[in-house]
């Protein structure tokens, strides 16, 4: 392989792609606008779901018990008529659940006897269901036991403190793994078209007509690509340290060797999806549509891998985006360093060398067959 093919190859790649306003838009425009979207709009933690409360008891504990729940940052209690029933309300939807406090409630819990409290829940969305229920069973508890007779005190008492992230800022997990989706998304998308485009402009029958190698093509064209995803890589970071604050939390050399191997791997991808296509439209479909929902949804990004069906376990294995997360979110939000992610980073390396041994078989066989 000679270098100065290579470099050569780097350099033509990177003039055509400083001259074509609508490549330079896809590789820092979209992302910086994905990164501001997803960054701000996603939220995993419920905030202010209107839940109905019919209260009948008009006493000091339901007023306490309407207080506790509008002093969480999730639900809201909205005082509805009680002359209605409860399904009437979560058949309109302007409530996701309903509460009835019978009366009498506070005079059966002084008397040490059973009191029950009715609630309904809308479980259209599973997730926000599950949390209502716990959050009004807590409050249940909490309040129930301030009005009840005094108990012994139970022998076990759990102290919990909350690790890496104590004060709960969604940004921190949010934002390390867009920067993964990001990487993931746009250096495939740029590679694919790059290579579709020298097909079409029959620019790559030109480079098989003369010395250059097949290795030395996809070295030169990586190199360049490699740049130009690094480049997005320390945009997107900068930009959630000014936007988020998120910043380093430990040993930061895991992210600096796995940033490289991330885009290499996606790199590859793409010049493997652009040798098997012959048009951009078909590309950009094989590597935007294809790539995104597999780095999205296999990647661990907002749901943990573990919760998926084994088979989809199995398959992330493969998904670069899925190693780089635990990386970014590692040194973002945990800071272990090597101890933590060196595997992750060994995975990348595997990914990008079997990618790299198959983009150089189809491009070999595009040069035999032309």
């Amino acid at each position: 392989m000679s270098l100065r093919r290579v470099w050569v190859q780097c350099i033509k790649e990177l003039v055509e792609f400083r001259r074509d306003r609508l490549t330079l838009a896809l590789a820092f425009a979209l992302p910086v606008g994905m990164l501001l979207i997803f960054g701000m709009a996603i939220r995993l933690q419920i905030t202010n779901i209107p839940v109905g409360v019919q209260d009948f008891d008009r006493s000091p504990f339901s007023r306490d018990f309407i207080s506790r729940i509008n002093a969480s940052r999730e639900l809201v209690a909205v005082p509805e008529p009680l002359d209605r029933s409860p399904m009437s309300l979560l058949d309109q939807g302007n409530v996701s659940a309903t509460i009835v406090i019978p009366p009498g409630t506070q005079q059966a819990l002084a008397a040490g006897r059973p009191a029950p409290i009715q609630s309904l829940v809308d479980a259209t969305d599973v997730v926000n269901a599950l949390s209502i229920k716990q959050i009004l069973t807590a409050t249940c508890a909490f309040v129930g036991a301030t009005y009840a007779p005094a108990s012994a005190q139970p022998t076990v008492a759990l102290h919990e403190r909350i690790w890496f992230n104590p004060g709960g800022n969604e940004a921190l997990f949010i934002v390390p793994g867009v920067y993964a989706v990001i990487l993931a998304m746009y250096p495939t998308l740029l590679a694919a078209i790059a290579m579709v485009r020298d097909k079409e402009r029959g620019t790559i029958v030109q480079a098989y007509a003369s010395r250059l190698r097949a290795s030395e093509l996809i070295a030169g064209k990586c190199l360049a690509l490699e740049c130009i995803g690094l480049a997005e890589g320390l945009a997107i970071m900068a930009i959630g340290f000014a936007v988020w604050g998120v910043r380093f939390a430990g040993d930061p050399l895991p992210l600096l060797i796995g940033t490289p191997l991330l885009v290499c791997c996606q790199v590859l991808l793409g010049l493997l999806i652009g040798a098997r296509t012959n048009t951009v439209t078909s590309a950009i479909q094989a590597s935007g549509s294809v790539n995104s929902l597999v780095s999205v949804l296999l990647s661990g990004f907002l749901y943990p891998v573990t919760s998926m069906p084994l088979v989809f376990q199995w398959l992330s294995y493969i998904v670069p985006a899925r190693h780089y997360i635990n990386i970014t979110r590692d040194a973002f939000v945990r800071g272990a360093g090597w101890p933590g992610v060196w595997t992750e980073v060994l995975a990348l390396a595997i990914i990008a060398s079997v990618l790299a041994v198959g983009t150089w078989l189809s491009m070999r066989r595009m040069q035999m067959a032309d």
